[in-house]
């Protein structure tokens, strides 16, 4: 695990910290999670995700445990993030945030169900929030409530009708809801030549099969959301949407991740993480 943080959190913190950079006042990386580090918090079902022998932790973040029914949690970083200069602030810090996350149905029951969320929200709790397909983010009675100050940005492996999913295999950004403002079938673009003509070719990615890398990116009101196979990035981002996040968030905010299952059983796990945004010193 590599730490990346300058003035913004507690002393304790400069134990875990390397390789400052001088352009950003905030930013961290996780090149795995240990159980010794307490730099998450855990709710729900959430933990450091055990090996599949259950006796020793594998690096991951355990968002839910394929062994309780319904299972489903959040991981938050420990420290709040300055997202804006102050409170009373219309502007937001651009920021990126990149990750490997796995879904991985269980082979006794192959049906996935129901899907993880990088996740920005006012505190470090749980808020009562539910599993199925409210992924852990909301619950039935707040849902959509403008005061949740929720922004997600969901992988999602079950339609549920209900909720609007698009498909059973989608990507979806999310304010204050589960219902996504705009949503796309999960994959990449790749650009090709034929006759000597440049072309977008998307390459559809089933988010229950393999690990993936995700980038999260927001800059001047608009929230870009990319998925690959490898750490290379894709040129041209999966979701591009006008979003003004400054609506929503306070000076400071938690982030991290949230995910839930249903009837079908999976894991979701998170790999690695790094976060950075653009406040100064």
């Amino acid at each position: 695990m590599q730490i990346k943080t300058l003035c913004f959190i507690p002393l304790f913190f400069a134990l875990f910290c390397s390789h400052a950079i001088s352009s950003s006042a905030y930013s961290f990386s996780f090149d795995y999670f240990g159980n010794g580090t307490d730099l998450m918090t855990f709710h729900g079902d959430a933990e450091y995700a055990p090996e599949p022998d259950g006796m020793s932790k594998s690096g991951a973040l355990g968002l839910s445990r394929d062994n309780i029914p319904f299972s489903h949690g959040r991981a938050i970083f420990i420290n709040p993030i300055p997202f804006k200069p102050n409170a009373s602030s219309s502007s937001v810090y651009s920021f990126k945030t990149s990750f490997t996350f796995v879904i991985s149905p269980r082979r006794k029951n192959p049906n996935p169900g129901h899907g993880l969320a990088f996740i920005v929200v006012p505190n470090d709790k749980n808020d009562s929030a539910s599993g199925l397909g409210y992924l852990s983010l909301v619950n039935r009675f707040n849902n959509g409530n403008p005061k949740n100050h929720l922004f997600a940005v969901e992988f999602d492996v079950f339609k549920d009708k209900s909720l609007g999913d698009i498909n059973d295999n989608h990507v979806g950004i999310n304010i204050n809801s589960v219902n996504s403002t705009v949503s796309k079938k999960a994959g990449y673009w790749i650009q090709s030549r034929t006759g000597g003509k440049s072309r977008w070719l998307f390459k559809e990615l089933k988010l229950s099969e393999n690990g993936y890398r995700a980038w999260i990116e927001y800059e001047n009101g608009k929230v870009t959301v990319t998925i690959g196979r490898s750490q290379e990035k894709p040129k041209r981002p999966l979701i591009e949407a006008r979003v003004d996040l400054s609506k929503f968030f306070f000076e400071k905010m938690y982030a991290g991740f949230a995910g839930s299952m249903g009837r079908g059983v999976e894991r979701h796990e998170i790999l690695d993480w790094s976060f950075e945004n653009s406040a100064k010193n």
